[in-house]
């Protein structure tokens, strides 16, 4: 099923919650899951808060293009078009398997803020193409995201944390997205966006993996922002599952340029007798007396991908980012133990960009992350690709 969303600049878009599930899954002797989740938005301020909070809880979630005071030409003179399309699919099959764990949470601070806070929990959780606070005149904004499940899971036993992201207090921007699953996509959610051309943000998700007799533990992945006394621009995705991937996630940006990431994970690997056990992922940005601007990205599973993801970029020129990961591997009778993935920004007193990634799995990409970018009549591009075929039989892993 695809889902579109068109937005002309005669027209403002306040609130659109749009669903698409499409699910021809098996599943045997699978209980649900324990926690809900969550997503809650601050009592606000003097001045007033816009609250826009999605929380969804199960098999496949899809939070697709929910924009929040979205502004066209009525008010700046142009005429922009805002295109999302969002695809998810599970044919999977599952036969014994037991999760147990407290839900997805995504919470804003307090004071006065323009917030979007969504707490996804499933096989499949695709948030694609949430702007929160975005000023379009001509241009245009096209995302593109995709979620593909047929895989198989029997005996599996899944204990985990609830994935957490934190905004924090004060005057704020913040979007907050938090996701725990098999596949979580979280694609082309820009935060305080002034767009004069084109961006282009495409994302593709695929499992076909197979797992027998797995047992993985550990906490989730947390995302926290810090506090702001005057201004701060706050972006925050937490993501813990076999497949996350955050692509094209724009903070705080003047693009009168062209944009485009296009970011893709693919996991066709099996395993079979496995026990992960792990501390989670942690970002967490520090705090600011004035203005901060900060992009913080805590992501822990088989493969994570993090692409394209700019942060206080004024671009004149072209950016391009794209991204590819690809797990084939083979794990038989392997054991995992390890302390999580931790990137931490500092405090500052005056002004402070910040732009944090952590990842922990058998495949971690950060791809074209562009902190505090101006280009002029330049270009930027920006190729990775990532490979795991590996066959481990009877390893083990210990360490920190």
């Amino acid at each position: 099923m695809t889902i579109a969303l068109r937005m002309t600049g005669k027209s403002v878009l306040t609130a659109v919650v749009l669903a698409g599930l499409v699910s021809t899954g098996t599943s045997m002797g699978a209980p649900l899951p324990d926690g809900g989740a969550k997503a809650g938005g601050g009592p606000g301020g003097a001045a007033g808060l816009l609250d826009q909070n999605t929380a969804l809880d199960g098999r496949q979630n899809n939070a697709c293009g929910d924009s929040q005071q979205l502004t066209g030409s009525d008010l700046l003179g142009g005429s922009g078009r805002i295109g999302t399309h969002c695809t998810t699919s599970a044919r999977s099959h599952s036969i014994g398997a037991l999760t147990t764990g407290d839900g997805a949470k995504a919470t804003a601070g307090d004071g006065v803020a323009l917030q979007q806070n969504i707490a996804e929990r499933g096989r499949q959780n695709n948030a694609c193409g949430n702007m929160i606070e975005s000023d379009l005149y001509d241009g245009e904004t096209n995302t593109d995201c995709t979620a593909h499940d047929h895989s198989v899971s029997r005996g599996t036993a899944t204990h985990a944390g609830a994935a957490q992201a934190t905004g924090g207090n004060e005057y704020l921007y913040q979007q907050n997205i938090a996701q725990q699953g098999r596949q979580n996509n979280a694609c082309g959610d820009m935060s305080q966006g002034i767009l004069t051309s084109t961006t282009d943000a495409g994302c593709a998700a695929h499992d076909g993996s197979v797992s027998k007799g797995t047992v993985t533990r550990g906490d989730g992945a947390t995302a926290a922002g810090g506090d702001s006394t005057l201004g701060a621009s706050q972006q925050n995705f937490a993501q813990e599952g076999r497949q996350n991937n955050a692509c094209g996630n724009l903070n705080n940006v003047g693009i009168p340029g062209t944009t485009d990431a296009g970011c893709a994970a693919h996991d066709g690997s099996v395993s079979k007798g496995t026990v992960t056990r792990g501390d989670g992922a942690t970002a967490t940005g520090g705090d600011s007396a004035l203005t901060s601007t900060q992009q913080n990205i805590a992501q822990e599973g088989r493969q994570n991908n993090a692409c394209g993801n700019t942060n206080v970029g004024s671009v004149s020129g072209e950016a391009q980012a794209h991204c590819a990961a690809h797990d084939g591997s083979v794990s038989k009778g392997t054991v995992t133990r390890g302390g999580g993935a931790t990137a931490a920004g500092g405090d500052s007193a005056l002004t402070s960009t910040q732009q944090n990634i952590a990842q922990e799995g058998r495949q971690n990409n950060a791809c074209g992350n562009t902190n505090a970018l101006t280009l002029d009549e330049g270009q930027t591009n920006a190729q990775c690709s990532a490979t795991d075929e590996s066959i481990e039989i009877g390893s083990a892993n210990h360490g920190y």
